[in-house]
């Protein structure tokens, strides 16, 4: 399995919510297409995976540095109790504001819905994170992706003596 499927493989197994805010962000802030939809960044990022894992070894390898600095650029925090004090206190000034000027706005609902489900939401990435974490320590540690793309390299026949 290359990296890029290693992470593909990880990526799917996530719940669909997870799978749109990771699609949605990655596909938005690296792939630097911000216009997509979260159900069609996530097919984006689907075919992103399957076109890296095409290449050459060197490609895989990069695609998965790639993704894994992205990634945990933008949700390391949610692994963490920490990371949501922040998004939780936003959600409740947005409803707070909304029920002040007695003005039921789109983004307030939005945030009472987000509110009420954030239990459920830092249980799900808390769980995603055990999974990345143990993905990260056996296939997409420097060593590991070193040790992959030197294997592929000398299979690939490129690596032998030839006259």
């Amino acid at each position: 399995m290359t990296p890029t499927e290693a992470i593909k493989h990880w990526y799917v197994s996530l719940d669909d919510e997870l799978q749109s805010d990771i699609g949605y962000m990655f596909v938005s802030l690296t792939l630097g297409d911000c216009q997509c939809s979260p159900a069609a960044a996530v097919q984006r990022l689907l075919q992103w995976f399957d076109l890296r894992s095409a290449g050459t070894e060197h490609e895989d390898a990069l695609a998965a540095v790639v993704f894994r600095a992205s990634f945990e650029y933008m949700f390391a925090d949610r692994f963490i109790a920490a990371g949501w004090i922040f998004p939780e206190q936003l959600f409740k000034d947005v409803i707070r504001e909304a029920a002040e000027e007695k003005e039921a706005s789109k983004i307030a609902t939005r945030a009472f819905r987000l509110l009420r489900t954030l239990p459920d939401r830092k249980t799900k990435w808390r769980e995603a994170g055990e999974n990345w974490n143990a993905l990260v320590n056996s296939m997409l540690n420097h060593d590991a992706l070193k040790q992959w793309t030197h294997e592929q390299f000398l299979t690939s026949g490129f690596g032998s003596a030839q006259d």
